[in-house]
């Protein structure tokens, strides 16, 4: 019997504890949520090992889950130095700098373990965050389609799929991603609100009710859910029950940005102005973004603006769009590239071009009706309107003459050059084309004449002409200075074309870019034109609708008179949706006055339209 003591300070050699087991038992306690604890055995298993590199990224692991991402990076780094073969350290180190928002260098990391495992399905769902957060949206798709193919049940990455989906507006496929996490998993709540925000976008209201109602049947308590419902039913028009929808995601979380601006603005359509305001007062927007911000700051610029201070009521809207202009989807945008157009087509458009176009075929279907001008211009009220007359079909601010251009920008010579040769059966493709886009808009065939509402088509009217040329123009206008101040009062998406709309002195200049061009235009080519003015139409209802009419080779027919019926029975998707909900009213008419102080000097620049459109100021 051996009588030989340990060494000092240390157990007996029998009694050593098995590394590999300790850390067996610290990973245990780790996915227990003994956090502690289990940071007490890595750290106590790196004091007799400090080379452990999986010790070492295991305990990186647990400070990120106690929010400690500074120390989660140096521990995992000292793992990769240690060992950087294994794909699993790397996607960790990709995870912590994701989270810090250290995008490119998350993107490296993830990089790096895709290269020791290219089917690794959460580095492939990582690496879409990481290429998502640095606005490289497509690259992020094909990640997400490689982790759904890695792992075909994977729920996040379908949903992270169909958030990018739905930014790149591409609707259908954003709401198959979002379903078919909601498949794999049927409570995946976020998912299934997903799925009301993509139907909202498309059109279907009811659709997108009932998964809003799907998802508080998730979790009832849930106040997003709730606040996602408010808001519908606002735009729905049922106020009352917006407000008590509001209310119950208010009672869950009293912070909620979402359901309190819905409230607000059920206030504001209520008369309730100062309501409206209190709902919006004391909200914590520090951490919401400047997106929910720039809504709110909208919102209480319009409660202003109804209760007549109308200084106020300027600096909010111009704080709503500052920050509208930070979004990620407005700093991505060229904002010099439409204006870059609008140039060059009055450059290359001129007699001695157009009398140089080769034939243009008869066409062999009736042409659209074109109905353009400037947002803001009564358009979609006057769309309502005509789209009651059962001999008409409307198709509201969809994108087929966008795809045109992107197809003559394809041919030889590129955009506008390529109209001057066009071939007669190009032509005909480029018709048949249309059409088919137009079909896929309307669900269908359109029944009747299509009219086509877009106001920004203005810009490309000498296109619509090349392969139109019989095609019948309806021009908006509306008072110049009240057109610019109500896009400014808008949050329009931000693209090359609505980005102009974010101050009222760029909105002034895109306004008589695009309203000069047309006036280029109308100069140089035979256009077929009715122009109805905003006020008119107003004031004179039946009078100018009927001429109208004239123009279009049609008869008056009495449903046209009850348009506000006709939009509560199908969406609007416009900015004026609440408004085309009205009976006519003249409220809108002269706006501007209440902020001269503000257009002073803009006054040179909108003046010639004014007198060229028949007002005074």
């Amino acid at each position: 019997m051996s009588t030989r003591r340990s060494r000092k300070g240390g157990p007996p050699r029998g009694k050593r504890k098995d590394p590999a087991r300790q850390l067996e038992k610290a990973v245990r306690l780790h996915r227990k949520g003994a956090l502690i604890d289990a940071r007490d055995l890595y750290q106590k298993i790196l004091r007799d090992d400090p080379n452990n590199p999986n010790a070492l990224h295991l305990l990186g692991l647990l400070c990120l889950a106690q929010g400690d991402s500074k120390s989660a990076e140096s521990w995992i780094s000292k793992a990769i130095a240690l060992d950087s073969r294994p794909a699993e350290f790397h996607n960790s180190l990709g995870v912590v700098l994701l989270g810090r928002a250290h995008n490119e260098e998350a993107r490296v990391a993830f990089a790096a373990a895709l290269e020791r495992n290219p089917v690794d399905a959460e580095a492939l769902n990582n690496m879409g965050n990481a290429l998502q957060n640095l606005g490289r949206f497509d690259d992020a798709v094909l990640n997400y389609g490689r982790a759904v193919q890695a792992r075909e049940n994977y729920e996040e990455a379908h949903y992270n799929m169909g958030r990018v989906l739905q930014f790149l507006r591409r609707g259908q496929a954003a709401l198959a991603a979002f379903r078919r996490a909601v498949e794999i998993r049927p409570d995946y709540l976020k998912a299934q609100r997903a799925i009301g925000g993509v139907l909202l976008g498309l059109g279907d209201l009811a659709g997108a009710e009932a998964a809003y109602r799907a998802a508080i049947d998730i979790q009832s308590d849930d106040a997003e859910s709730h606040a996602a419902l408010a808001e519908l039913l606002e735009r729905k028009s049922a106020l009352d029950d917006a407000l008590a929808v509001a209310e119950i995601a208010l009672r869950h979380d009293a912070g909620n940005v979402r359901a309190a601006l819905a409230g607000a603005r059920c206030e504001r359509r209520l008369g309730r102005f100062r309501e409206g305001l209190a709902r919006l007062d004391g909200l914590d927007l520090g951490s919401t973004g400047v997106e929910p911000e720039s809504h709110v700051r909208l919102e209480q610029a319009a409660l202003q603006d109804r209760l007549g201070d109308f200084a106020s009521a300027y600096d909010l809207y111009a704080r709503a769009n500052a920050l509208a202009l930070q979004t990620p989807r407005a700093l991505a945008v060229d904002t010099t590239a439409c204006q870059r157009l609008i140039q060059g087509l009055e450059d290359r458009f001129d007699k001695e071009w157009v009398d140089g176009w080769t034939p243009t075929p008869d066409p062999v279907r009736p042409s659209p009706v074109f109905m353009l001008g400037f947002p803001r211009s009564g358009t979609t009220l006057l769309e309502q309107v005509l789209d009651a007359h059962p001999a008409l079909t409307t198709m509201e601010e969809k994108d087929p003459v966008e795809m045109l251009r992107g197809r003559i920008t394809a041919l030889p010579g590129s955009y506008p050059a390529a109209l001057a040769s066009l071939a007669p059966e190009t032509v005909e493709e480029l018709r048949a084309a249309y059409f088919s886009r137009a079909v896929q808009h309307l669900g269908g065939e359109t029944k009747g004449m299509l009219v086509d509402k877009m106001p920004l088509n203005t810009i490309d009217a000498g296109l619509i002409f090349r392969l139109f040329p019989d095609a019948r123009f309806i021009l908006s206008l509306r008072h110049p200075c009240d057109v610019v101040l109500s896009s400014f009062m808008q949050l329009f998406e931000p693209n090359e074309a609505m980005i102009q709309l974010h101050t009222l002195e760029g909105a002034a200049e895109f306004y008589a870019s695009v309203m000069g061009l047309w006036q280029h235009y109308a100069a140089l080519l035979p256009l077929q034109v009715a122009a109805v003015r905003y006020e008119d139409l107003v004031t004179d209802f039946e009078g100018e609708t009927r001429r109208l009419l004239d123009f279009l080779g049609l008869e008056w027919d009495e449903a046209m008179r009850d348009h506000a019926k006709r939009v509560r029975q199908r969406p609007v998707s416009t900015p004026s949706y609440h408004q085309v909900m009205q009976p006519l009213y003249s409220r809108s008419i002269g706006r501007w006055h209440n902020y001269r102080f503000a257009f002073n000097k803009l006054m040179p620049t909108l003046q010639p339209f004014i007198q060229a459109w028949g007002y005074t100021e």
